[in-house]
């Protein structure tokens, strides 16, 4: 491996946490500063993964914890497949999850995002640092200086923003980047329904494929998918990584939908100890007439895990010029869920980067071979997930008017 680096990474989720237990395992040192204060924001709960994803996380985690995500990863399901319904479960389209090949007895299939956050966490210690987000940088010759939100400051070899959408560290880097708002149609609320074991014999097959989506061809959509791990997650620990704090977590399924047409989403800080349940309800609202077992998947929402979400994205950004200071994952190359693409590229990008790092004594070089690496191949993914109506083999599209 070239020299041992001392690498600051802003941002503490799935991908600068993936690259810190890279760097880690390949002899570096490094630094995280994650802007949350602890763990209970509120930004999702299942992750469908696939092979460049999982294989990411077979390259920087210590083999214990490898074993603990495969293990607290779903069981495989029927079709590994995004599947597009209508309202009474007649398939409209479907389609297999991109990326690598995925098979063998335990194949990539989706996790819990804060179990995956926490498995990414193990071991990393005094190394993440909680409520210090990073809001500015320099370059002072072969250092970077980052100044964190306290005004306190700390220097290293590299810097990486892994800060997501709105990364303080990319609006400095490639301050040209905009935002670009995306609202999906029929997806403003995200919460889990429970998933109770004598349900999971019952529940119609379809609802336990890959993904699913279900419409009723005009404005009413329900996105759905199971999480019921191959082993209890707090069995799994106790068998195979103790030492690691996790938190237990019963079988679920995670939806997405609206209320009824003319119920207001309001802003998620502004919520009432009443809200959640008002919009599950009016969630019912919208559905009625729909299959039985898709209205009793929102009647088993727990309305103390539903919240608002609001979509943004990003388009390519041109090369540039590589420096001491790259990005990764959300920071770069945010796109919309549509393809579940997100958090595997942000782990895909985070084991490239730690390898590139491995391979020689000159960082600035191993960063312009990840960041090409990183357009060439996740770029192409941006723009075909712009494109909502792509999901599932393209069973989203309206029918044409008549």
């Amino acid at each position: 491996m070239g020299r041992r680096l001392h690498v600051l990474i802003a941002g503490g989720g799935l991908g600068g946490l993936c690259l810190a237990q890279g760097l880690r395992r390949f002899g570096h040192s490094c630094v995280v500063f994650e802007r949350d204060s602890d763990l209970d924001r509120k930004v999702g709960y299942r992750l469908h993964m696939n092979a460049d994803g999982g294989e990411a996380l077979r390259a920087c985690l210590p083999p214990d914890l490898f074993e603990l995500y495969l293990e607290t990863s779903r069981k495989t399901p029927p079709r590994q497949h995004a599947v597009v319904i209508d309202d009474q479960l007649n398939e409209l389209s479907s389609m297999p999850h991109i990326g690598p090949p995925n098979q063998g007895p335990r194949p990539h299939t989706a996790v819990d995002r804060r179990t995956l956050r926490q498995i990414l966490l193990g071991r990393l210690g005094d190394a993440v640092h909680l409520g210090a987000a990073v809001v500015g940088y320099e370059e002072i010759g072969d250092r970077v200086r980052v100044l964190l939100v306290d005004g306190s400051t700390e220097e290293g070899d590299l810097l990486v923003g892994a800060d997501g959408i709105r990364s303080a560290v990319r609006a400095q880097r490639l301050p040209e980047t905009v935002i670009i708002d995306a609202a999906i149609q029929g997806l403003g609320l995200y919460a889990r329904s429970s998933l109770p074991a004598d349900l999971q014999a019952e529940i119609p097959p379809v609802l336990m494929d890959g993904f699913v989506i279900a419409t009723d061809r005009r404005d009413g959509l329900l996105a759905m998918g199971a999480y019921n791990p191959r082993r209890p997650v707090t069995e799994a620990r106790a068998a195979i990584a103790p030492d690691i704090p996790i938190d237990p977590v019963d079988d679920y399924m995670m939806v997405g939908g609206n209320p009824a047409e003319g119920t207001a989403i309001p802003p998620f800080a502004e919520w009432t100890d009443a809200t959640a349940t008002e919009l599950r309800d009016s969630m019912l609202d919208a559905h009625s007439g729909w299959h039985p077992a898709l209205r009793g998947v929102v009647e088993r929402i727990d309305p103390a895990t539903m919240f608002s979400i609001s979509f943004g994205r990003l388009d390519p950004t041109s090369a540039w010029v590589p420096s001491r200071v790259t990005l990764l994952g959300d920071a770069i190359h945010a796109m919309l869920p549509t393809l579940g693409q997100g958090a595997n590229m942000a782990l895909r990008d985070a084991a490239t980067l730690a390898r590139a790092l491995a391979e020689t004594n000159d960082p600035v070089a191993a960063i312009a071979a990840y960041e090409a690496a990183m357009r060439d191949y996740v770029y192409p993914l941006m723009e075909a997930a712009a494109d909502p109506s792509s999901f599932g083999g393209g069973g989203l599209a309206r029918p044409a008017a008549d």
